[in-house]
């Protein structure tokens, strides 16, 4: 009888997507259904200066991740759903924010490389819809630039 009652239990936490401390539940639940996010390293930052912090899920599971680097989404909340404003794969580690903005959006800069591309930086500039897919083919950061870094390894 005990067992019987355990096991439907057991089996909806492993299930459960993993809870992060000061993540919006239904961020968790969008990410798992939406998304098909179970595990990922999060983070939030207003891009846009309207006081409500996007929402930064960086994919870390191998599905999610090849040779050039992960799935990087950026996710803003309005009212009560989510619009993904960027869907950007082959990003490595760091993710950044910069002090420049296009289109009344911050600047974000992610690391690329692999395939025989060396590591380096780039810029990600939205473009009055959403961010930049392919982070391979955006502009090299100059060195001088030093983003706020929101995702580190």
């Amino acid at each position: 009888m005990i067992k019987a009652l355990l096991l439907p239990a057991i089996a909806t936490l492993a299930s459960a997507s993993p809870v992060i401390a000061g993540q919006d539940a239904a961020l968790r639940e969008y990410a798992r259904s939406t998304l098909y996010l179970e595990n990922y390293d999060w983070t939030e930052h207003d891009l846009n200066g309207d006081g409500r912090p996007e929402q930064f899920l960086y994919a870390n599971t191998p599905e999610w991740c090849g040779s050039g680097g992960c799935t990087l989404f950026i996710v803003e909340k309005q009212s009560q759903k989510f619009r993904v404003v960027m869907r950007s794969t082959v990003t490595r580690l760091p993710v950044g924010v910069l002090p420049e903005s296009t289109k009344g959006w911050s600047d974000i800069a992610v690391k690329v490389g692999g395939g025989g591309i060396p590591a380096h930086m780039v810029r990600l500039r939205f473009n009055g819809v959403k961010y930049p897919s392919n982070p391979s083919l955006a502009p090299t950061l100059p060195q001088k630039s030093e983003p706020m870094l929101l995702i580190e390894k």
